[in-house]
């Protein structure tokens, strides 16, 4: 019988950097923030000794299932050399579409129809394709420890050089390093005026699918085995995390979740014994449970100390990368109240479990009101004018799965397993789902205007071979746009470049009285965008107890610049000249933005660079030989 493989993570998020030799990888136990040293318990360098950011690579493995009466189990993690496995080519296939899709205007094309393109002056469909695409084609490498393949830009007409390269680790596993960061126009572009679309400029993120051919003998036979699809997986390539300390309210991963409790699109096979293990256990029953018509569970009991808390403590986490200031939004701690939280019984419980669950904003209320929770903005939010008024989606809102889960908790209807050691620990072994976890619980899962590691076509059902898992082919809207799944697809819908989104996307103040046609009352207060990934303020080093804005350097400089002649008369309407010389900078100079980490109790900027290189050497080769 043939064997069965899979690989895992089933998708990979690697980040850019402009060092162009060193490089971290990328979370591979759940719990684990990025470049953390599980065995020392702290922080490496996201440096170089020149102070250029590192790239995260993303790393990639294959594991052989067990197959008993039509049901398939992980087994173990299979190499070149061991259980008789002769051989591993790896193939990746990574694009940059974002200069051929459409404009990104917040919703426009949630229904497969869009309304304009970037470069628009390029018509034809076959001159888009080959004018504004940044396709290396499909790259392979096998072997251990074998030399850089480059990802390098065949279009000559379009600035950019790399999209990055493939590697393999001393085992012959699969390294995958993004861009460098970089953004550039073409010589008919114009400065940067745009957050998020701009024609004639291109930037180096990607995304696509990973495969591989498996070769191995059974019964004297040599067989190969494509893993591709359902068994294959998807890279993404996103921004550098400056705030890997903190993490995301909403994570890629809890996006993914939501969707396949609640679409039965998304394939679930019962056969597919990786869904009976761990925390993807509770998956089935969720799906099973849950209502359509009440959009919420009915008889789950959600695990406090795996479901519940972990939420609440990464919202409160989000205070060592934003100050609300006139809002004065943030609790001090969580210490002390855990196990009140955490139990049925307790009366100060249940009266906390209320308390916070009735300042949640409701995913399916039409109203708008500004002082719930999360105290961000959403997928929903315009640009336009105040006094035209707000559509719902206009603030930022749980998944509606971690909504219901924690209504059920608010309710008393919960596991009491509450566990402050479990709670915390980074599990040292390697598994699977602990792959898949790790690499999406430090991916963005919303809000989504655009987003920093995908969009909102991330939601579409039509993607999913299985929960987690991308097609390699296919459409999304089949009836209508018939977008084609493929390289390049996520990253498409992205800022074009994406410097200028990832500086205009900070905390914004809100002003209810100047929402006349929505009756809001109250102070004004500031809302966040993604400030866990694009810090908004930090403590500009340890044991500092006052917050001071995250590109403050940044804006020091834009403020002498946007008095220029070439700015000051160059910005468009509802633009400003600072912000333009501000999208500048952060084109330029975003590698000199300094990373939130933390050491204990104390969350804290570090502007450091690493040790000679030398040692930094050694560091990378450490991490490349981990297992």
């Amino acid at each position: 019988m043939a064997r069965f493989f899979r690989i895992h993570p089933a998708v990979g998020v690697a980040r850019v950097g402009n060092s162009p030799d060193e490089f971290f990888i990328g979370p591979e136990h759940p719990n684990q923030p990025p470049n953390f040293d599980i065995t020392q318990k702290k922080f490496l360098p996201f440096k170089d000794s020149q102070g250029r950011v590192k790239r995260q690579a993303a790393r990639f493995r294959i594991f052989e299932y067990t197959v008993q009466n039509g049901v398939k189990s992980p087994l173990r993690e299979v190499t070149a050399g061991s259980f008789d496995v002769t051989g591993i080519k790896w193939n990746v296939h990574l694009a940059n579409r974002k200069a051929a899709f459409f404009k990104f205007d917040g919703q426009d094309g949630a229904n497969g129809v869009w309304k304009g393109k970037r470069n628009a002056h390029v018509q034809a469909a076959a001159e888009r394709e080959r004018l504004l695409v940044i396709d290396p084609g499909l790259k392979s490498i096998s072997g251990q420890s074998r030399p850089p393949v480059p990802l390098t830009n065949p279009n000559a007409n379009i600035p950019i050089t790399t999209l990055g390269e493939l590697r393999t680790d001393a085992k012959g596993r699969l390294l995958v390093l993004g861009g460098l960061g970089q953004a550039s126009k073409t010589a008919q572009g114009k400065l940067i005026d745009d957050y998020v679309n701009n024609d004639h400029w291109f930037d180096d993120m990607s995304d696509g699918p990973v495969s591989a051919d498996i070769t191995y003998t059974e019964g004297g036979q040599t067989l190969t085995a494509k893993l591709e699809g359902d068994t294959g997986a998807w890279l993404l390539v996103g921004p550098p995390d400056f705030g890997p300390a903190v993490g995301n309210v909403v994570r890629l991963f809890d996006t993914m979740w939501d969707l396949a409790v609640r679409s039965k699109e998304v394939p679930l096979p019962a056969s597919d014994g990786f869904f009976d293990r761990g925390l993807f256990a509770r998956l089935e029953k969720q799906r099973a449970d849950w209502s359509t018509t009440t959009h919420s569970f009915q008889t789950y009991k959600p695990s406090f100390r795996l479901e519940v808390f972990p939420i609440l403590e990464r919202a409160l986490g989000h205070r060592h990368v934003h100050n609300p200031e006139a809002s004065k939004a943030f609790h001090a701690t969580l210490a002390g109240v855990e196990a009140d939280l955490g139990s049925v019984a307790s009366v100060k419980g249940q009266r906390l479990r209320k308390t916070i669950f009735n300042y949640l904003r409701d995913p399916f209320s039409t109203a708008l009101e500004p002082l719930l929770m999360p105290k961000g903005l959403g997928d929903g939010y315009r640009d336009e004018a105040p006094d035209e008024g707000m559509k719902k989606g206009y603030f930022m809102t749980l998944t509606r799965v971690q909504y219901a889960l924690l209504k059920r908790w608010s309710e008393g209807q919960f596991e009491e397993d509450w566990d402050a050691a479990k709670a915390r620990a980074i599990d040292p072994d390697i598994s699977p789902g602990g792959l898949d976890r790790a690499a999406l619980e430090n991916g963005v899962g919303g809000p989504f205007f655009p987003g920093i590691d995908c969009s909102w076509l991330v939601r579409q059902p039509e993607l999913y071979a299985a929960p987690f898992r991308i097609k390699h082919a296919g459409t999304v809207f089949p009836t209508t746009a018939k977008l084609a799944i493929g390289p390049g697809f996520f990253s498409q819908q992205m800022a074009l470049p994406w410097q200028a989104d990832f500086y205009q996307c900070k905390k914004q103040f809100f002003e209810p009285k100047s929402f006349t046609k929505d009756n809001f009352q109250g102070d004004g207060m500031y809302h966040m965008w993604w400030a866990a990934h694009r810090p908004d303020d930090v403590y500009a080093k340890k044991g500092d107890i006052q917050m001071v804005p995250w590109t403050r350097a940044l804006e020091a400089v834009a403020e002498v610049e946007a008095k220029k002649p070439e700015l000051k008369n160059s910005a468009p309407e509802g633009t400003s000249a600072v912000e333009m010389a501000m999208y500048i900078q952060m084109q330029k100079n975003w590698w000199q933005l300094g990373f939130v980490i933390n050491e204990g109790d104390a969350y804290f900027e570090t502007q450091e660079r690493s040790a000679p290189a030398a040692v930094a050497s050694v560091e990378t080769a450490t991490a490349t030989k981990a297992s």
